[in-house]
């Protein structure tokens, strides 16, 4: 019992305190619905780093094709085109010295999907935070609630 609890408390002191929303800018009202799916990345409105380019890529693919029961397979059905609108990568130093009152990280994702004839059938906008952790927390943890809260509207509006 006794490791549990220090495991338990471990696991909590070293993981980011990292909040996630949704917003649907452009409702789905298509009845489509497919099994196959293409990501890309698009232009994003701010400049981001190759470093946090390639993890949000990594995500993505790992949101919508990997697991047990991948939601999507590659393929020529729905496309999925992301890009930043707003990135603020913050400080990973102040987060760990100050926690949530200082060097927060935030990051927005607009993400469109499209059906196979190019029409954007809808389009949603993730949001990533980070304001605190053991270590300060990482930015990253913000990007992968962004693409988890992405994940979740396309199965529930284009999953087969």
């Amino acid at each position: 019992m006794k490791k549990l609890l220090m495991a338990s408390a471990l696991a909590l002191s070293v993981s980011a305190c990292a909040n996630s929303a949704l917003l649907v800018e452009r409702p789905n009202t298509s009845s489509f619905r497919t099994d196959l799916a293409s990501i890309s990345h698009g232009d994003s409105n701010v400049t981001v780093d190759d470093e946090n380019i390639a993890y949000t890529q990594e995500q993505m693919e790992e949101a919508f094709f990997g697991g047990d029961s991948p939601l999507f397979t590659k393929g020529e059905g729905i496309s999925i085109t992301y890009r930043y609108i707003a990135f603020d990568e913050g400080s990973q130093a102040a987060r760990y010295f100050l926690g949530p009152i200082a060097g927060g990280s935030k990051v927005l994702l607009e993400v469109d999907f499209s059906g196979p004839d190019g029409e954007v059938l809808s389009t949603v906008r993730g949001e990533g935070s980070v304001t605190g952790g053991f270590f300060g927390g990482s930015n990253k943890s913000g990007i992968k609630k962004a693409i988890e809260k992405v994940a979740d509207y396309a199965a529930a509006e284009f999953k087969k």
